[in-house]
C-alpha cells in the first residue's frame, strides 16, 4: 500500500487547500482498506477520508493522524445487461465513460463531475435534476461500530438534497451497484457533451475550487448561486480566496489562498445573505482537519447533520 508521510494534502484537494498530514495511505483493495483500519482503530489513532479531493476544505493547519485516500478502489465491472459495479475510488466521470461504451445509460449526469462512488453516495451527488440514489442498486460498506461488512439498498438510507444517512465517521463506502438503461452509444455521448457544455459555460472549472460552497436553501425559491449574485457577491476575495466571477456558489483559490481565507469568505457570505433573506446558507464543502472555533462556526451554526473528520479548538 503506498503511503507518503508529512505529505501536504492540498495537492490531493480540487481547491489545492490542505496542511501537512502526518500520513497519507492509499488502499488498492478492500482488504487494504479493512486491515488500515483495524490498526487505526486498535490503536485508537485520529483518521479521515477523502475520495477525489472535491467538496472538502482540509485545514491550512497540520492534519493529525492518517488520512486515508481511496482513489485506489478503483475497479469497474458489468455483472448483468443493464447493472454495473465501482469501487468507491472510481472518478465518476470515468464511470460515466465506462457505461457509455457498454450502451448503457443514466451516469450522464456524472459527466465533469469531479468526485468519486463512495463521495457520491455519501452526498448523493447530482446534476441537470438527477442524483446518485436514483440509480443506486446497493452499496457495500464497512460498518465500524459492528466491524461488519454490509450491503445496503436504497431503502435502508433515507437520501435527501446533498445528503445521506450513511456517516462516513462509521460506515465506510467500499462499493457500490447501479442499475442503467439500454440506449445508443451515440445518444448517450451526446447527452453527456450537452451536460459538460452546460458545466464548462456555467461554472469555473479551470479553476481551482472544491465544487459548489452552499447547498441551495429550502426557505428560498432560488439556487444558492443566484441568491448570492443578488447582492454582488461575484469577486469577493479574503486573502486569496475569492468567490469565481462566473458563479457565485464557487469559491477559487487565486494561488496561495489558505483555510482561514476560505472559512472568512464563506462566513462574510452567509452573513450578508442572511441580512437581506433571513436565511442561514448551509456549506456543501466539508471541513477536514482541525479549525478554530471562530472558523468551524460556518459549519456548526449552519447544519446541525454534519458528519465529517474536523476537530475544534479555541
Amino acid at each position: 500500500m503506498k503511503t507518503l508521510e508529512k505529505t501536504e494534502l492540498g495537492q490531493f484537494t480540487t481547491i489545492k487547500i490542505g496542511g501537512v498530514a502526518d500520513k497519507i495511505c492509499f488502499p488498492s483493495t478492500t482488504n487494504e482498506l479493512i486491515d488500515l483500519m483495524d490498526k487505526l482503530m486498535s490503536k485508537n489513532e485520529p483518521w479521515s477520508l477523502v475520495g477525489g479531493g472535491s467538496n472538502i476544505l482540509a485545514s491550512s493547519h497540520d492534519i493529525p493522524g492518517t488520512v486515508i485516500c481511496t482513489t485506489g478502489l478503483n475497479c469497474i465491472e458489468q455483472l448483468g445487461p443493464t447493472l454495473l459495479t465501482a469501487g468507491a475510488g472510481v472518478r465518476l466521470p470515468r464511470l460515466s465513460a465506462y457505461a457509455s461504451k457498454l450502451s448503457l445509460s443514466g451516469m450522464e449526469f456524472y459527466e465533469g463531475i469531479p468526485g468519486t462512488v463512495g463521495g457520491a453516495i455519501v452526498m448523493n451527488a447530482g446534476a441537470h435534476g438527477r442524483c446518485t440514489s436514483q440509480i443506486l442498486e446497493t452499496v457495500t460498506i464497512l460498518d465500524l461500530t459492528k466491524w461488519k461488512i454490509e450491503v445496503l439498498t436504497p431503502k435502508d438510507i433515507v437520501f435527501g438534497y446533498r445528503i445521506s444517512t450513511i456517516n462516513p465517521q462509521e460506515q465506510i463506502v467500499l462499493s457500490a451497484k447501479f442499475r442503467m438503461a439500454s440506449d445508443t452509444e451515440a445518444a448517450i455521448r451526446t447527452r453527456m457533451k450537452t451536460n459538460n457544455l452546460a458545466r464548462q459555460s456555467t461554472q469555473p472549472i479551470k479553476d481551482p475550487s472544491a465544487g459548489c460552497t452552499f447547498k441551495n436553501p429550502i426557505e428560498i425559491n432560488m439556487p444558492a448561486g443566484k441568491i448570492l449574485d443578488s447582492i454582488g457577491a461575484k469577486n469577493w476575495t479574503i486573502g486569496a480566496a475569492q468567490v469565481s466571477s462566473v458563479h457565485a456558489n464557487f469559491i477559487i483559490n487565486l494561488g496561495n489562498a489558505n483555510s482561514q481565507d476560505v472559512c472568512k469568505l464563506i462566513s462574510k457570505m452567509q452573513e450578508s445573505i442572511f441580512e437581506k433573506y433571513n436565511v442561514l446558507l448551509k456549506p456543501e464543502i466539508k471541513p477536514l482537519g482541525v479549525f478554530k472555533e471562530s472558523e468551524a462556526i460556518i459549519w456548526t451554526n449552519a447544519d446541525q447533520t454534519l458528519n465529517s473528520s474536523f476537530i475544534i479548538t479555541k
